[in-house]
């Protein structure tokens, strides 16, 4: 059928300028068929395609591409019933090539009506979508066998894809989590923060940890809140940028880790116990190695005993210590320093003849720190403190009675 504007060309014209135009298609089959499916017009795509020439097939059934099975059910006429009854329809399936390989095609097909509606044949478009379903099984089947929950985002933040692991440890079947924004698995009270981060990482998307140095939550379907890891990743797909999430439950490591730092605590406190040894004196023996950490911990530990003993004199033995060095002597005067403005007096003790030398060449100053070789001779230091404490206090007292301050 010509119309004016062909510019006058007959009708052969213009179909040789469509099939021109279909066979400059290469990555889709185009096929024309006749009411019956019959095959009437076959592109060169379709040859490429399938391995036959258009010789070998306009005349014959389009069925000579579907497999055995599929024939024997009837597929091609429930196929070309339904594009007759509801239009342009899609489908998925295997097809044969000449000499009997297979592919996986999606096929389009799309009927032709006369102008009273008639329906006077087919166009049909195959597409090989068998490397790209294969990776796409590959994808599906490495995301299912993830160790960890997997959760595949969007560029509008929505979920597109989770697997099975997801599902149990968020408590959600997938169809409950496709199509919803990630912020369903944060707890609401992060979720204002959450979004700046997922809009930073989509605006400079490579791997990484999400919330380096951040304690995160996530939150199940009964609204319950674990602690987790995530790593976030990029993927470029063929639909556009998305990002995997792996997410990891890590309640039971951070349950350990809290353990362990409690026994830790409990350690450093039995090897720096203080003891009272006298009313108003205590005694702090050093054993080990005294590091930042241990150093602070006996700081600590000393200044509550002298505040809930009210302590005038702490002795601080250093018998058990196997090596004075500069950090060491700098932890011992800190501590010193601290008890004092505390109004307590220190004394060292357990000093012995090579430890004395050793700080000596390392040029310790030890200040006005009285110290002891022996804590039997600390203690007796101690009680000679406290009796020179009274008998002053005793002084002030008489001086403020007798009202001549002196």
């Amino acid at each position: 059928m010509t119309t004016p504007s062909d510019g006058g060309r007959d009708q052969q014209a213009v179909l040789r300028d469509l099939e021109t135009m279909l066979d400059a298609v290469t990555d889709h089959a185009v096929v024309k068929l006749g009411p019956g499916g019959d095959v009437v017009r076959w592109s060169r795509a379709a040859e490429a395609m399938t391995g036959y020439t258009a010789d070998e097939v306009v005349g014959r059934p389009v069925s000579v591409l579907h497999t055995a099975e599929d024939r024997a059910a009837g597929l091609v006429e429930q196929e070309l019933d339904s594009a007759r009854q509801d239009g342009r329809r899609e489908f998925q399936g295997w097809r044969v090539r000449k000499g009997d390989g297979r592919f996986l095609a999606r096929v389009t097909l799309t009927p032709v009506r006369d102008d009273a509606g008639s329906v006077t044949g087919f166009v049909k478009v195959l597409r090989d979508v068998t490397e790209s379903a294969r990776a796409e099984s590959l994808f599906h089947g490495l995301l299912e066998s993830a160790p960890d929950a997997m959760v595949i985002v969007g560029p509008d933040a929505r979920i597109v894809l989770v697997n099975r692991q997801a599902e149990t440890l968020f408590g959600f079947e997938r169809d409950e989590l496709v199509g919803r924004e990630i912020e369903v698995l944060v707890p609401p009270r992060f979720r204002d923060r959450h979004i700046g981060h997922r809009n930073g990482f989509l605006s400079d998307p490579r791997l990484r940890p999400m919330g380096a140095g951040l304690e995160l939550s996530g939150m199940r379907r009964d609204g319950t809140e674990f602690p987790v890891e995530i790593s976030l990743s990029p993927l470029e797909t063929a639909e556009g940028r998305l990002v995997a999430a792996a997410i990891r439950d890590v309640t039971e490591r951070r349950e350990t880790e809290q353990r362990l730092q409690r026994q830790r605590d409990e350690i450093l406190e039995l090897s720096t116990p203080v003891i009272q040894v006298w009313d108003k004196v205590l005694a702090l023996p050093i054993i080990g190695t005294l590091d930042t950490l241990r150093a602070t911990r006996l700081t600590e530990g000393l200044l509550e005993k002298i505040a809930q003993n009210q302590a005038e004199v702490a002795i601080l033995d250093i018998s058990g210590v196997p090596t004075i060095d500069t950090q060491v002597a700098q932890h011992l005067l800190k501590t010193v320093q601290a008890a004092s403005l505390m109004g307590t007096v220190s004394i060292l003790s357990g000093v012995r003849p090579e430890t004395a030398q050793s700080m000596v060449h390392l040029g310790i100053d030890i200040g006005r720190l009285r110290s002891r070789n022996t804590l039997q001779d600390a203690l007796q230091l101690a009680l000679a403190v406290l009796a020179e404490r009274a008998a002053t206090a005793e002084t002030a007292a008489h001086t403020l009675i007798d009202g001549e301050p002196r």
